[in-house]
């Protein structure tokens, strides 16, 4: 059942991986910094959002036991996060007519702190686990460095800075969680949450490596 589980969030990751890239990548095509976001683009958002909300659990529970408590902290902090797109959506949803844009807010700030931090936490954790691609992980980080720049930096710089900065934010983002859904799609019954160096161990491999185990504790309880 776990299994499944893992399985079908991949789907959804790899759904609201590719929903959150085009939705940023049409808020890109206009200055970033208060822009009120078109029903559409916010439509995209709000799917993405609950499609991540889905996902993101299964993403945690299939390298939970390598992730450890970094891996737990930063899938809190990332679910929590995960609400900015939310709150960033609600009023050009229920509101459309009124043109408001998100603003500053402390609450849309704490969340925006909540995303970087479970950004670059499940990144650490997911790259010390190995259950996931590494090269998945490194583009989590690399999103992070971008979110952080798009949220915090690029409304004192040219408007075009930020526009540049959003674009690149959703095709990291949505390569770094696509990757991993397709890698959560593949996992093979009974082996998720396994690191790949023991994954990818053929059965003969994986055997030897087993048997081998109480030989090599035993030898070194005979070391003096």
């Amino acid at each position: 059942m776990t299994d499944i589980a893992i399985r079908w969030g991949g789907v959804m990751l790899i759904l609201g991986a590719v929903l959150f890239a085009i939705a940023t990548v049409m808020i890109s095509l206009k200055p970033v910094v208060n822009q009120v976001f078109s029903p559409t683009s916010a439509l995209l958002l709000l799917l993405s959002s609950i499609c991540l909300l889905l996902a993101l659990p299964a993403m945690y529970a299939g390298q939970a036991s390598s992730a450890g408590w970094l891996g737990l902290a930063g899938h809190a902090l990332l679910q929590t996060g995960v609400l900015l797109l939310v709150l960033v959506t609600a009023s050009s949803l229920l509101y459309p007519t009124l043109n408001l844009a998100p603003g500053e807010n402390f609450v849309l700030f704490f969340l925006g702190i909540a995303f970087v931090l479970g950004l670059l936490m499940t990144g650490v954790a997911t790259l010390r686990a190995g259950v996931y691609p590494h090269w998945a992980a490194i583009l989590l980080l690399g999103a992070t460095a971008g979110f952080f720049f798009v949220f915090f930096v690029a409304e004192f710089l040219p408007a075009g800075a930020g526009q540049v900065g959003s674009a690149l934010l959703a095709v990291l983002l949505a390569l770094a969680l696509a990757w991993i859904g397709v890698s959560m799609m593949r996992s093979e019954p009974g082996r998720a949450g396994q690191p790949d160096s023991l994954v990818n161990r053929t059965p003969a491999q994986g055997l030897a490596w087993y048997d081998d185990q109480p030989l090599a504790e035993s030898r070194q309880g005979e070391s003096p």
